[in-house]
């Protein structure tokens, strides 16, 4: 193994040194803030960045949560405001030790040593140890709490009142579903539900008690109208309002069945399973709409269906739907009420023998989000998959089998996004569609025009296709042309300005014409200095404003966070190996580095929209402190070139064989994951080979690149054994 071994016996000599005593401090010290810090809308943790020691009482068993692989659990130290606190485990699938979170039982009373970080106004504790002090004694009783101290109306958080709560199991009472919001492919579900002056908080499923069969679960999800007498679960943050950012407040998180109580004799009829036919009508094809409809505690007496033809138009007209005997009911909208072109809006409501009304989907106030479709002789487009104007941002094609045609703006192949996704020619908005989960695609090229058949999804608020076929109607068109924007628009994420640019490609340009800089090279940390470090960087037109501009991702991919592996540009060398290998040379970003644009796919996860780069030359005159003159990315030349390296992996010798377009000088260069140069090979030639003797090579991963006249031809990554 080389100089693996004596590498891995220094770093756990190293970890073993670090693993001293830390500062023993309650929950209370952790999580408490001054009302006028509060009144300034600070609600940042006391010991932000340090590493503590903590006890308290787990709230639920481990291994419920369907995040962070499981192992995120909350503790709480007695009852009342600032006394629990988020443990969320950052290491995957690897067990926390002594005693491993998904081992913990509601009760249990345990010390935890870790390190105390923020996501997204969470407070959360990153653990280094977990030990059980006494197995399971007495479970967390639940804290009252009214919703008009965590959010208002508008959803906002009240921090003032709200951040007390963070990370204690509470309950509320007497609330009333308000919307219910499928997401991810209709395979996953939350909903807000309000009191009686319309504040709002919405019910999330971070845990397995509110997972759809889809995702593992067995929840059956609420009407909007069904009342809840009692709902428990553990707060947790999503910042927004005055913070500045665009999360969904204070929310609760529900672990067990057990913490869902329906008020008795108030349950609403459930509206589930809405769907239509056709899914793309013509304007002389009538629509019919089918929904499930039941009633859990007694039976349904009606059932309408709303309709109207126009974006703006809120005049619902309305049909009776009728059921065959069972719960499916329909109703048909006559093609005589649309034309060509013509938005249709739709949704369903219902009543049961007790005079309860349930509606589905909401289209309340502000919140209002009703299905919808667009008639259209010639066929749909990517334009109508993605157009929305409703703030939700979910296509009106959720769930439904769709044909669209576009040209391939990113691809799988070698020095590109990583990714599939196709754009309609000639749009400049709401034309940008991203494609997944089918082994055509990795053929693909830019310039190719291709139909598409597949599922439209929502995954984490990105419209995509799930792709059942794929067929290519030509090669080697031009790619369209990136939309120019500002960076600016995209500080936090804005329904109107954003929506339009999901999965386009963009030209990020400052409109003065004078250049774009690296504004923040670490997008997520409070404090940039230290973790959290999401591989996000932040683009913008004013080199001294870090909160305005545009995320830039580069280097991750994870099951939620995708990425290129050929974009030289990373924000820490952390990246060049944690989540995949980058494959091309690499300069670490700094603050005040400049560019005359950006180019890449945009797209929305967590929150904000964050442009992807496909490889280093999407970056224009690039000017950086670890790189003033830039990075190198792929010669144009080189899709005439073959070069192959092997065996790859390589033990004592590594063999480069190419084949060019022409006669030229070349040099075959190795270097580091910190970018230097172990080893190099001059060689002339069209075509040629050469041996390199790599045995005296520390074991791990190297990135080569062949050099010609014009550029470099070919570039990849040699594992090293």
């Amino acid at each position: 193994m080389k100089k693996l071994g004596l590498l891995l016996t220094l770093l756990v000599s190293g970890m073993l040194a670090w693993a001293q005593n830390y500062p023993q401090v309650t929950i209370q010290q952790i999580q408490t803030v001054s009302q006028p810090a509060l009144a300034n809308c600070v609600d940042t943790a006391a010991y932000m960045g340090d590493t503590v020691t903590v006890t308290g009482t787990v709230v639920m068993n481990g291994g419920l949560a369907q995040s962070a692989s499981g192992r995120q659990i909350w503790i709480q130290s007695g009852t009342g405001p600032w006394s629990g606190i988020d443990i969320r485990f950052g290491g995957g699938n690897v067990p926390t030790t002594p005693d491993d979170i998904l081992d913990l039982v509601a009760g249990d009373s345990v010390e935890i040593t870790g390190f105390i970080e923020d996501f997204s106004g969470e407070t959360q504790l990153n653990p280094i140890s977990v030990s059980v002090i006494q197995p399971a004694n007495i479970p967390v009783a639940a804290n009252p709490v009214a919703v008009a101290d965590l959010n208002n109306s508008a959803r906002i958080n009240q921090i003032a009142t709200g951040e007390q709560w963070e990370g204690t199991y509470v309950e509320l009472y007497n609330v009333t579903v308000a919307t219910v919001d499928p997401f991810s492919g209709n395979t996953r579900v939350s909903f807000y539900v309000q009191d009686q002056a319309g504040n709002q908080v919405n019910i999330s499923d971070r845990f397995l008690a509110q997972r759809l069969p889809a995702s593992g679960g067995t929840f059956v999800p609420p009407s909007v109208g069904t009342v809840f007498d009692t709902i428990r679960g553990v707060v947790a943050h999503s910042e927004n309002g005055c913070t500045g950012s665009t999360g969904r407040g204070y929310e609760i998180f529900p672990f067990s069945s057990a913490d869902y109580i329906v008020q008795q004799g108030a349950s609403a009829p459930l509206i589930s399973g809405i769907t239509r036919n056709p899914v793309v009508p013509t304007s002389s094809q009538d629509v019919t709409i089918f929904a499930t409809i039941e009633d859990v505690d007694g039976t349904v007496t009606s059932a309408t269906l709303h309709y109207a033809v126009g974006t703006s138009n809120n005049t619902y007209l309305t049909l009776p739907m009728t059921s065959s005997g069972g719960s499916t009911y329909s109703a048909t909208i006559s093609a005589t009420n649309y034309s060509d072109g013509d938005f249709v809006k739709y949704y369903i409501s219902a009543i049961d023998n007790d005079n309860l009304t349930a509606s589905n989907p909401s289209v309340v106030g502000s919140n209002a989000n009703p299905l919808f479709f667009t008639a259209r002789d010639a066929g749909a487009t990517i334009y109508d998959i993605q157009y929305t104007p409703f703030p939700n941002g979910n296509s009106g094609y959720l769930g439904l089998e769709m044909t669209v045609e576009g040209i391939v703006t990113a691809s799988a192949q070698n020095n590109d996004l990583g990714y599939v996704y196709i754009q309609e020619a000639g749009k400049t908005s709401w034309a940008g569609l991203g494609l997944v989960q089918n082994a055509s695609l990795a053929t693909l090229n830019r310039g190719d025009k291709v139909s598409v058949r597949g599922t439209i999804q929502e995954d984490f608020g990105n419209t995509r296709m799930v792709v059942l076929d794929v067929n290519v109607i030509s090669s080697n068109n031009p790619v369209p042309d990136a939309v120019s924007v500002s960076p600016s628009i995209f500080s936090t994420y804005d329904f109107q300005l954003n929506e339009k640019y999901e999965s386009m490609l963009l030209s990020m340009e400052n409109p003065s014409g004078k250049g774009i800089y690296i504004v923040d090279w670490n997008a997520d940390a409070t404090d940039p200095d230290t973790l959290p470090n999401f591989a996000e960087f932040r683009i913008g037109n004013d080199e001294f404003d870090p909160n305005t501009g545009s995320r830039v991702l580069v280097g991750r991919q994870t099951s939620t966070s995708f990425s290129s592996l050929y974009t030289g540009y990373i924000n820490s060398s952390f990246w060049l190996s944690n989540s995949g290998i980058i494959n091309v040379p690499t300069c670490v970003v700094e603050d005040g580095d400049t560019m005359t644009s950006v180019t890449g796919i945009m797209t929305y996860t967590f929150s904000n929209m964050k442009l992807l780069p496909r490889n280093t030359a999407d970056f224009e005159n690039y000017s950086g402190q670890n790189c003033p003159n830039g990075v190198t990315g792929i010669s144009k030349e080189a899709v005439n070139s073959s070069v192959k390296v092997f065996p790859n992996p390589a033990g004592d010798l590594v063999n480069m064989s190419f084949s060019l377009s022409r006669n030229q000088q070349t040099t075959w260069r190795l270097f580091d994951l910190m970018g230097r140069e172990v080893a190099r090979e001059s060689l002339r030639g069209q075509e040629g080979s050469t041996t390199l003797d790599i045995s005296n090579f520390v074991s791990g991963i190297y990135v080569w690149k062949l050099e010609g006249e014009t550029g470099v031809l070919a570039q990849g990554k040699l594992q090293v054994q």
